[in-house]
């Protein structure tokens, strides 16, 4: 093996090595921030009964929605890709134009679609009564009252998110990993002190909601001062290189949309099932959104600088290895974790939720056939995500936006069908897994055309990673019939808990067994900083 082959192999190591820690150090973030999630959505069943929670729950959607739509999955998708791509080839100072532009165009914007919302949100939310659905009129106009506020929350969120997607282009994946915990903390102080059942309590949290995303702007600026300031304001929308980089934005903004879209399709079909479904459904939503949210989003934010720079300076075989190393870490964590919440779907749902009488064993059921047909979902849409931020980085931007139209055909239909069929609630959670297969074939077949880009040894591990969710599920499933998780709220906490360490004994000694590097990684990485401690 030639010096060169050696220093490359080395350097190609070492970058992958970097990429797990950082990953890990994102992934704790991600813990905090969907751990505290997790206390907020609590403190709501808390102070809302369930007329106010509804209506909380809905008048998040349409501003989230604006979101998306115009910037949301644009900013980290495209924003960190071509600022990776700029520093890799060293020219820094055209990205930082170039992308000032398009904070500066994408502000203009925002504001005129936060003004119109605030000013046309009552004729917005009777979009709702549509369909006559069981949504009661006091709810959708309480949710229309409380978006007025929502909708100027999503100008500091952009803002806030754009200063993330600059950050993490320069690798400093430490300083931002805290800040989405951050704005959840004064978002749970909001609602804990100001939340309650009348219109003037609901304004009043969503007002300190307003707040908190300016604070959570103000926090991202200062900590990152240093690289931020070379932004300024040039709106100068003719710009050629600003026509490239939104060239890139505008597929990204429309299928990172399709997703909010498909939450409102959903929301629309929930209110068909009476009083409580809306937040019983939101309840699932977040749930299985836990292995998504931590560990697919925290590989995917540093996959997506590094296949950006490695494809921008040719380095296709780095692309690869990115893209195959992100895929097995990914469905390693998502297979077991689905596994998992379909066996104990109720008790799941109980141990985060229920800490009162206010949430009720009939609320946790219900919750719980939800998170059942989303459990498919925790799997699929991990791949369709790493797919996406994949195409999203080399330019080719338009196969999610393809794979983004079929999920918004697809899932209405099929919720239609299952509906239909007589399925009930499930119906809805099911065709939102369905339309993620669909789109996670689509993705698969475009991307391993390009055979040097495309992903390698992944079959296998998958394999592995089956065989040892079957036994955990096996296991776990029999522990259940004997130990129920009833009793108090402690004993509930205790027998869940007991139950999660055996599946996760159950997992990863069978990967152990398997010699499946995503098993002996961090055992290999700690005996190595030890022997070298000790020499």
């Amino acid at each position: 093996m030639t010096e060169e082959r050696k220093s490359y192999l080395e350097r190609r190591r070492s970058g992958i090595s970097s990429a797990k820690i950082a990953t890990f150090i994102v992934m704790v973030g991600l813990i905090l921030s969907k751990g505290s999630g997790f206390i907020r959505d609590i403190v709501v069943s808390h102070r809302f009964d369930s007329t106010y929670r509804d209506a909380f729950t809905l008048a998040f959607t349409i501003p989230d929605l604006f979101y998306n739509l115009i910037i949301g999955g644009a900013v980290y998708s495209s924003i960190a890709p071509y600022m990776s791509g700029s520093l890799a080839v060293h020219e820094e100072k055209r990205g930082v134009r170039t992308i000032s532009i398009f904070i500066s165009v994408i502000s203009v914007v925002m504001i005129v679609v936060c003004v119109l919302g605030t000013v046309f949100s009552g004729p917005l939310y009777q979009l709702y009564a549509m369909n006559k659905s069981k949504i009661t009129p006091e709810t959708l106009e309480l949710a229309a009252s409380a978006s007025k506020l929502l909708f100027p929350q999503i100008f500091f969120m952009m803002l806030a998110a754009l200063s993330m997607a600059i950050l993490n282009a320069y690798r400093r994946f430490n300083q931002t990993a805290l800040a989405p915990f951050l704005y959840n903390v004064f978002v749970i102080l909001a609602i804990y002190f100001l939340a309650g059942n009348s219109e003037h309590k609901l304004m009043l949290t969503t007002g300190g909601i307003l707040i908190a995303s300016v604070i959570y702007f103000l926090y991202q600026y200062i900590i990152g001062f240093d690289k931020l300031k070379q932004f300024r304001f040039l709106f100068i929308p003719s710009d050629k290189e600003f026509h490239k980089l939104l060239r890139r934005a505008l597929p990204i903004m429309f299928s990172t949309s399709v997703v909010q879209i498909n939450v409102i399709v959903l929301n629309y079909f929930a209110g068909d099932f009476g009083e409580g479904v809306i937040y019983a459904l939101r309840n699932a939503s977040t749930i299985w959104q836990i292995p998504y949210g931590i560990f697919t989003v925290a590989i995917s934010t540093i996959m997506t600088p590094n296949i950006a720079a490695s494809f921008e300076a040719k380095r296709y075989k780095d692309t690869s290895e990115y893209l195959s190393n992100s895929l097995r870490s990914a469905l390693f964590i998502a297979l077991p974790c689905a596994g998992f919440m379909a066996v104990m779907s109720t008790d799941v749902v109980k141990a985060i939720y229920q800490w009162s009488s206010n949430y009720t064993d009939e609320n946790a059921s219900a919750a719980a056939v939800f998170l059942v047909g989303y459990c498919f979902a925790i799997i699929t849409h991990s791949v369709v995500h790493l797919y996406n931020q994949a195409f999203n980085s080399i330019g080719r931007t338009k196969i999610p936006l393809l794979a983004g139209c079929i999920g918004l055909i697809s899932n209405p239909l099929v919720c239609i069908l299952l509906k239909g069929l007589g399925l009930g609630p499930i119906s809805l959670t099911i065709a939102y897994s369905v339309t993620s297969v669909l789109q996670m074939l689509v993705l698969l077949f475009v991307y391993k055309r390009d055979k040097a880009i495309a992903p390698h040894n992944v079959f296998g591990s998958i394999l592995k990673s089956i065989i040892c969710m079957l036994i955990m599920c096996i296991v776990v499933f029999l522990i259940d019939m004997f130990i129920p998780g009833t009793g108090s709220k402690i004993t509930q906490l205790l027998i869940i808990s007991v139950k999660g360490l055996v599946a996760v004994i159950f997992y990863f000694g069978f990967a152990f067994l398997f010699k499946m590097d995503e098993a002996t990684y961090w055992v290999k990485w700690v005996k190595n900083k030890v022997m070298r401690k000790r020499s």
